[in-house]
């Protein structure tokens, strides 16, 4: 078992989105789609010292949507059950089972009348065991009897208002409680038909939380005086009107220095104070304001008399009276006696930090006797309610308003913040409140004052922002004996912390830090073994600080996390700690930004944009410099002058540029990972220049990772300092073990190791610090992998992250704690866990089988699209048109299409020897000419003769002769077009024809063939205006002629025919070539992934440039699925031979694995070459024409069955016959 140490973030401001049980479980409506449950570990060995260890169990796709609310059964722990709403408005009931040591969940029960009637779910909640209850964001109540599955709508009780959360008593069967959005409460009885037993209104604004009381029938106290308290607005207001006048103030015994108001006096200004040469603003007319008739102009104003407010002045005493003073107090203090421990806590308890607008937090000792003055009236069910302004409302079993108070309001707040109190009815005695300054209140609902009023105090300000949820693993029924009893409440914030607090014992319990997206990478300090770093995809930064415990250094502290978000900005993909400056901490982010973060409390710090796309990989090098690769870019920062923009860097070899994707600092040097597979080490001074090469991979690489060069339990040097754990995206999913050797001025790599098991992509591998052997992998199959890397076997398998995949890992960096690591992934969860507790040979490999593809997904979401529509004929319509806006790919150029799809290594052959060979100088080139005039050709790792039979083979074959031809001479490109128009009439594709005519510019030719035929209509006549005007005449008198020829035929219905031409993509290009713009032409085409028809539109127009821009395209796109044939001949016509065997060297087949290794040495790079023929060499090659020849040979099992059948037959036959043999014998 794991323990976690971040937690999934709840859903923000979901009131009813978190649960706890009696026992403890939490469970919560996670990230996105996401089901989340917090088992508490029992009886577990936690290697982090807290009350309560715990293990989080996650649900990607719990819905397919959001969850808005959850519940737990009243049966629980007997029987786990949870029930969910979504905001699709489907309603699930979970099940929890957990059999030999392996928990599962499973969804039993489930209902969908509110997602048929197309509303979201607002709250769900158990009744009893057997009927739970679900109300709809438009008013639909659900009654759902569980045990027969069998659910009851009520439309009729909320009619037009929309609720927005619910409660369900636990006093009363099929009682609930529902709050709305127009601030009316309705308290509904689901027995029978249903009725509304009251609805009132409870607020002027939104309700947000409704909460019943635990206890069924309580006492409430009303005292004969109001409560002591600050103060209101008005009663401030009534005080300053009443105010004593002047005269009276100077009789008075003067204290006026206290109070600022009452130092008023009369004083008569000068009478040139208002002369008219003294300007005192300008009142400029207005013309869009009303004014009155004695407005206009300035009048001099009347010199009156005016109060003015002063201070009078103090006696100023010198500075030897004030040092006198002071020595005075200073004596008294201390002749004072010192206030115990006690004394102080009282006092601390009786001091209030709230503003004016609170309450004192306990009552005085002369209003203690208040408290007897009272009338006691006895209510029953009551319920609780809050609104969005903060007001809180007490509400009898009648629907009678019992007490009402008002919680303190943000008026501070620079930025506006959603308001979302909530309430929680803890006990009888006891309700708490959490308001919109992210502070925790407590009031006595039992005690009100004359006014009914509610005096609260503050209980905890632990949340720094947005405090939405409030839960409590207290029953839900209660008596009068448990008032004493201790619980402990949960609350959720903005701040992604779930806290856990004891309102009795007025202390923080727990702490748990969560994460909202991803966990992408985790390193530990270099420096400080305590603190561990988090990137997480919500755009945080986590650091984790802890440390070993003083009796057992075997136990980590709890230890806090803190969060930095600021400047921050987006989603954090990885993090390098300096290597000596503490507190130094690099990131980058998706969004292409770089900076550093200084965890000692100053923030982060964005430095200069100079990559694109995400930044994957980030390393410190010499000093101060911060490389970060992206999109292929290395570049290198100055921390110390973070205003000055990146250096790019080079990294060349064999002539080719690479495309950098990972970076790793060693002592050692430099290394760099591809994104064609190589890995190369650098010089450390810059430039940086290349020492050693490998290609390790065919695809990018993904994590390097050098051994340290000495581990923490040796004092000499490790014997695998020279191995570099590589890791790359190839669906080989294998870990490859280089190992470096430095001979003089040139090293070398060479595989070492060759790690296999992982069943998806791996992401990172990394050394244990500790242990020389140990290497820890993390992969898209759901598992973190140990491997002991001297004899390559998989040691130790932690399926943990809930067949989600494992995207960081980390050794824990302290010497007693080598065994354990740390992981994330896609569970949003950092889990810790130790490898001796996940043996390899426990791991059921068919655990997690990656998900099959549904073949008639398609015809599903036909489906399910004619069901949201309802089957209507604009529904049918609307799809028709979308249909029709795919273009087809073979109405232009079907013959090119057929052979660019059956494009195999004997088209590539060719399309090398005609235009690869010319641009390539190496002595290769002489042996492919060679080859090609029939002799045999050796590539390592194939049969020669099984070579030569392919060449001899594809000598008396025509390997897509008329594809090839497009990238030749214009002529060539004309030659080809001439067919696909030869074959567009004999297969009386006249539209086709008349395209590809208009495409070739051929406009007249159309024309008269259009009309020869009757085919002449408005859209041909729109694309005759770029001739000229008078051809648009003529154009226009032919088709009245056709009109005229239609009509005597009685044919005239041809001319409402509504013509396809190819669709709206090959329209809007013909029309945008009509207004002569070939540019746009061609960018519709391409947009549109029409990259063969768009090249040779710029063929035939003689656009080269655009052309060759366009093969660039085409290449990438085909590279980019996987069509790795077609982005080689791009590669060939363009001339980069170098980047199409990179490309080539991605395919699995043999031949083509041997002709990519041809193309590398040609193009002048060996150590390409050789990585493709050892790939070659482990590559199965395709089946032969024998083995085919044998397999038709073989009987199918029809032919088996039947022949098995026929067999058993003739026995049955041949025993009958036998039988009165055998009498006769006996």
């Amino acid at each position: 078992m794991d323990e976690s140490v971040l937690f999934p973030s709840p859903n923000w401001f979901q009131v009813s989105g978190l649960a706890i049980s009696k026992d403890g479980w939490l469970v919560y409506s996670g990230p996105g789609k996401s089901l989340c449950i917090v088992e508490p570990l029992k009886n577990y060995n936690s290697v982090i010292d807290s009350k309560q260890p715990y293990c989080v169990h996650f649900w990607n796709r719990a819905h397919n949507d959001k969850i808005v609310s959850v519940d737990l059964s009243p049966e629980w722990p007997e029987k786990r059950c949870i029930l969910t709403g979504a905001a699709d408005g489907t309603v699930k009931q979970w099940v929890i089972t957990n059999i030999a040591q392996e928990f599962k969940i499973n969804s039993t029960h489930s209902h969908e009348v509110h997602h048929n009637e197309k509303e979201e779910v607002t709250g769900v909640g158990y009744s009893n065991e057997q009927f739970a209850i679900t109300v709809g964001s438009f008013g639909t109540v659900v009654k759902w009897d569980l045990k027969s599955n069998v659910v009851k709508n009520y439309q009729h009780l909320l009619k037009s208002f929309k609720p927005v959360c619910m409660s369900c008593s636990s006093h009363l069967l099929l009682h609930v409680a529902v709050g709305t959005k127009q601030g009316v409460i309705f308290v509904l009885d689901l027995n029978g038909q249903g009725k509304t037993i009251y609805k009132v209104r409870g607020q002027d604004d939104e309700i947000m939380t409704v909460s019943w009381c635990p206890q069924y029938e309580v006492v409430i106290k009303k005292l004969l005086k109001e409560s002591d308290k600050r103060p209101s607005v008005s009663e401030r207001l009534h005080k300053i009107r009443n105010e004593p006048e002047p005269d009276e103030i100077e009789d008075s015994n003067p204290k006026s220095s206290e109070n600022l108001e009452a130092s008023g006096m009369v004083k008569s200004l000068p009478e040139d104070s208002f002369d008219e040469s003294v300007t005192v603003e300008d009142d400029m007319f207005d013309i869009y304001k009303d004014h009155e008739a004695d407005e206009f102009g300035h009048k001099k104003y009347q010199p009156e008399e005016i109060r003015v407010k002063i201070k009078p002045d103090l006696k100023q005493e010198d500075y030897l009276a004030e040092c006198l003073k002071l020595k005075e107090q200073i004596l008294r203090n201390k002749n004072e006696t010192e206030e115990s421990i006690e004394s102080l806590v009282e006092a601390l308890d009786k001091t209030h930090v709230s503003n004016d607008e609170s309450h004192n937090d306990v009552l005085d000792d002369k209003n203690k006797d208040d408290l007897v003055q009272g009338s006691d009236h006895v209510h029953k069910h009551l319920l609780a309610t809050i609104g969005k302004l903060g007001g809180v409302r007490i509400w009898s079993k009648t629907g009678k308003l019992i007490a009402s108070c008002a919680v303190p309001q943000n008026k501070n707040m620079k930025i506006k913040s959603p308001s979302w109190p909530s309430l929680l009815w803890y006990k009888s005695n006891m309700l708490l409140i959490g308001d919109n300054r992210s502070q925790l209140l407590e009031c006595n609902p039992l005690v009100i004052d004359c006014k009914n009023k509610l005096d609260w105090k503050i209980v905890h300000s632990l949340h720094k922002r947005g405090l939405y949820s409030l839960t409590t693993n207290a029953p839900r029924v209660q008596t009068e004996a448990d008032k004493h009893k201790i619980w402990s409440v949960w609350s959720t914030s903005q701040d992604r912390n779930i806290i856990e607090y004891c309102v009795e014992k007025r202390e923080k319990v727990a702490v748990h830090a969560t994460c909202g997206r991803f966990v992408y990478c985790i390193r530990s300090c270099p420096y400080d073994a305590g603190k561990i770093a988090i990137s997480v995809g919500d755009g945080t930064v986590r650091i984790w600080e802890t440390n070993t415990l003083d009796h057992d250094d075997t136990k980590l502290a709890a230890g806090t996390i803190t969060a930095y978000w600021q400047n921050v900005q987006g989603r954090v993909l990885t993090l390098a700690w300096h290597p000596t400056k503490e507190n130094w901490l690099a990131f980058s982010t998706a969004e292409s930004r770089v900076g550093i973060l200084d965890t000692s409390g100053r923030g982060a710090r964005a430095l200069v944009p100079g990559l694109a796309g995400g930044v994957y990989s980030l390393c410190w090098g010499l000093r101060s410099h911060l490389y970060a690769c992206a999109s292929g870019q290395l570049v290198v920062y100055d921390a110390a002058r973070p205003d000055q923009p990146p250096v790019p860097v080079g990294v060349e070899f064999e002539g080719q540029k690479w495309e950098i994707s990972s970076i790793s600092w060693s002592s050692r040097g430099f290394l760099v990972g591809s994104n064609s597979g190589g890995v190369a080490v650098l010089t450390h001074e810059l430039p940086h220049t290349v020492t050693a090469a490998v290609f390790a991979f065919s695809k990018m690489i993904h994590s390097i990772d050098w051994h340290p060069q000495q581990t923490s339990n040796s004092n000499e040097e490790s014997p695998l300092k020279d191995m570099i754990a590589v890791c790359s995206l190839d669906n080989q999913n294998t870990i490859i073990i280089l190992e470096y050797s430095d001979k003089g001025d040139h090293g070398q790599l060479t595989t070492w190791k060759t790690l296999r098991g992982h069943k998806g992509t791996v992401f990172e591998a990394s050394w244990n610090p500790h242990h020389d052997d140990l290497l820890l992998s993390t992969s898209s199959d759901a598992t973190v992998r140990v491997w002991a890397a001297s004899s390559g076997a998989c040691v130790s398998v932690f399926d943990g992250h809930m067949a989600q995949s494992a995207l960081g890992a980390a050794w824990s960096a302290y010497p007693q704690l080598a065994t354990k690591a740390l992981s994330g992934g896609g569970d949003h969860t950092l889990r810790l866990w130790d490898m001796n507790d996940f043996p390899a040979e426990a791991y059921d490999e068919n655990k997690y089988e990656p998900l099959k593809k549904d073949k008639n997904k398609k015809e599903k979401k036909e489906v399910k699209k004619e069901d949201e529509t309802g089957g209507s004929e604009v529904a049918t319509l609307n799809l028709a048109a979308q249909e029709k806006t795919k273009s087809a790919k073979r109405f232009l150029l079907p013959i090119l299409c057929k052979q660019a799809l059956g494009c195999t290594d004997g088209l590539i052959r060719r399309m090398f020897e005609k235009y690869g060979l010319k641009s390539s100088t190496s002595p290769f080139t002489i042996e492919r000419v060679q080859a090609s005039s029939g002799e045999n050709i050796q590539c390592d790792g194939v049969d020669n003769g099984l070579n030569s039979e392919i060449i001899e083979e594809n000598k008396g074959k025509d390997y897509g002769a008329d594809f090839i031809k497009i990238f030749g001479t214009i002529q060539e490109v004309n030659e080809v077009l001439d067919k696909e128009q030869t074959r567009h009439l004999e297969l009386s594709n006249i539209e086709s024809w008349m395209m590809l005519s208009i495409f070739r510019g051929h406009i007249d030719a159309t024309i008269q063939y259009a009309s020869q035929n009757d085919l002449l209509c408005p859209y041909l006549l729109s694309l005759t205006p770029c001739v000229s005007l008078k051809y648009w005449k003529d154009a226009t008198q032919l088709y009245l002629a056709q009109i005229d020829r239609l009509v005597a035929k009685t044919e005239g219905h041809k001319l409402y025919e509504n013509k396809y031409y190819g669709g709206p993509v090959y329209r809007k290009a013909l029309t945008r070539l009509s207004t002569h713009d070939v540019r746009g032409a061609v960018a519709t085409l391409a947009e549109n992934k029409l990259y063969k028809e768009a090249y040779v539109l710029c063929r035939v127009r003689y656009m080269d440039s655009i052309a060759t821009q366009i093969l660039h395209q085409w290449a990438n796109y085909s590279n980019l699925c996987g069509n790795f044939e077609i982005a080689t001949v791009c590669f060939i016509a363009l001339g980069d031979l170098s980047e199409a065997a990179t490309v080539l060297a991605k395919s699995k087949k043999q031949e083509n694995l041997c002709l990519a290794a041809e193309i590398a040495k040609a193009a002048g790079r060996a150590t390409l070459a050789d990585h493709i023929e050892k790939k070659s060499q482990n590559t199965i090659p395709s089946t032969s024409d024998e083995t085919e020849e044998i397999l038709k040979e073989l009987p199918t099992k029809m032919e088996l069955l039947l022949k098995q059948n026929n067999n058993s037959e003739d026995k049955a036959v041949n025993s009958e016959h036998e039988e009165p043999v055998g009498n006769l014998v006996e």
